[in-house]
């Protein structure tokens, strides 16, 4: 099971994300036990992740981008992928990294190349494209594209340690493409019960920073 580290940019800081109440996100190095330092790019060559996943919540919420900064990350690690808040097709075919494609913010209907999508949960289903009534009909509709993967991100659990399993095996259940899930890993046993539901990967961040999880565990980039 692949195991991504997340950073999370806003104004060009790193944050540590809780519940999706992004308003609320302090810099990272106030709830860190790993980490002094705020500087995205510090953070990454401090860490070393094997494999990272980057939000740019100033992209997302449009009200700016951090794409400089995720350039000069994205020569730090082995694999990055982001969510840049992408709207339209276009912005897809001018990026680097693997694009992952927010159902916040993206008509997945106009999805034109490979790439991960997210799908949003902040106490409902996050659906920008009004096409589909519900997360079903749009997990039925990502069956008939090759994607990298679509990742279950239940905003509600981030930092909580407590995944949402739940709502993971439903999705499981469905998808042809494989699963990831971001947003209240909080232990080894936890990651343990994903992979043996059928899980490729996982997104973590609090439980690094907490301590919870060994540090390794990202630049080895693998739970077996």
């Amino acid at each position: 099971m692949k195991i991504f580290f997340v950073l999370d940019i806003k104004k060009g800081i790193a944050v540590l994300a809780e519940r999706g109440e992004r308003e609320k996100y302090m810099p990272i190095s106030y709830r860190s036990s790993i980490l002094k330092t705020n500087d995205p790019i510090a953070v990454v060559k401090n860490l070393k992740p094997r494999y990272l996943y980057v939000a740019d919540l100033d992209r997302i919420s449009g009200i700016g981008n951090n794409f400089e900064t995720l350039k000069s990350i994205s020569k730090l690690v082995e694999e990055m992928i982001a969510d840049c808040g992408f709207r339209n097709a276009d912005e897809l075919e001018k990026i680097d990294f693997k694009p992952v494609v927010g159902t916040e913010t993206f008509d997945i209907t106009k999805i034109n190349r490979k790439c991960y999508v997210s799908l949003d949960f902040r106490d409902s289903f996050l659906e920008a494209s009004g096409k589909f009534h519900n997360w079903v009909e749009v997990v039925e509709f990502l069956n008939e594209l090759e994607l990298e993967g679509v990742i279950v991100m239940n905003m509600r659990k981030i930092g909580s340690l407590t995944p949402d399993f739940d709502l993971t095996s439903k999705i499981l259940d469905i998808s042809e493409n494989p699963v990831f899930i971001g947003g209240g890993i909080g232990s080894i046993s936890d990651l343990e019960k994903l992979r043996d539901m059928g899980c490729k990967g996982v997104l973590v961040a609090t439980a690094v920073h907490k301590k919870i999880l060994p540090l390794d565990l990202i630049q080895k980039g693998h739970f077996i």
